[in-house]
């Protein structure tokens, strides 16, 4: 031990990984034959989740997570009825949870949060196959400049069901930081002054729209959020250890 601290390890090899998430399994297991539907949907949730969280987690932080999402197995079950609902279809309902489980394992977005812009975005028109790539372009501008997801969600997806952004949509996006006037100039080839009025003029449709919130993504918050969630669980795992 060092006069500085103990230097806790942040990646731990997989068989430790493994056995801690085994053992959170067996928890779940373990709550009661009243919640036993609500446990087996966890389960089968965990598994799927391992891979995404190996090598990321500590078996601390790892038996964490999943504790929490045994916490809200009611939630959670409540959630993938809903999604069956929306879609029509329990199998891509399936599929859309898996891949929020997986983006709240490894985002600092918890999964209700996750899931509520995941119904926004399916309720304005976003297809099934892209909520979750469009939840993390979403969710990287929103960490970067620490938006709430549903803020950010709600502005997206109501562009989107316009099919065209408007003047006020413009101000919006403009008023929360996100550089849409300079995104959209460099797109257009004009001068920032000139972006206004080709908005006010129905230039810019949801083709324009969506290559633009694409571009600003890539400029300057491309994987922010998995990388700010990282540093938030190597230092938590510091403390808590």
């Amino acid at each position: 031990m060092s006069k500085g601290g103990i230097n806790i390890r942040a990646r731990l090899d997989s068989s430790e990984l493994k056995r801690g998430i085994e053992e959170s399994k067996q928890a779940v297991r373990k709550l009661g034959s009243s919640v036993q539907s609500e446990g087996e949907v966890i389960a089968k949730a965990m598994k799927k989740v391992e891979t995404a969280v190996k090598g990321a987690f500590t078996v601390t932080m790892a038996k964490q997570f999943l504790s929490q999402m045994t916490e809200i197995r009611g939630q959670f079950q409540q959630l993938e009825i809903a999604f069956s609902t929306i879609l029509g279809s329990a199998t891509q309902a399936d599929a859309l949870m898996q891949q929020l489980v997986t983006t709240a394992a490894k985002t600092p977005f918890d999964l209700t949060g996750i899931a509520e812009s995941a119904k926004q975005l399916i309720a304005y028109g976003v297809s099934a196959d892209k909520v979750n790539d469009t939840l993390l372009m979403l969710g990287d501008i929103a960490s970067g400049l620490s938006l709430p997801l549903t803020d950010i969600a709600y502005l997206y997806g109501t562009t989107v069901v316009q099919g065209r952004m408007f003047t006020q949509d413009l101000r919006q996006f403009t008023g929360r930081g996100i550089p849409m006037i300079q995104q959209l100039a460099k797109q257009f080839g004009v001068a920032e002054s000139a972006v206004g009025d080709l908005v006010s003029k129905g230039k810019v449709g949801l083709k324009e729209f969506q290559q633009a919130m694409e571009g600003i993504h890539a400029d300057k918050f491309s994987g922010l959020m998995e990388k700010q969630s990282a540093s938030w669980r190597t230092l938590r795992t510091r403390w808590i250890l």
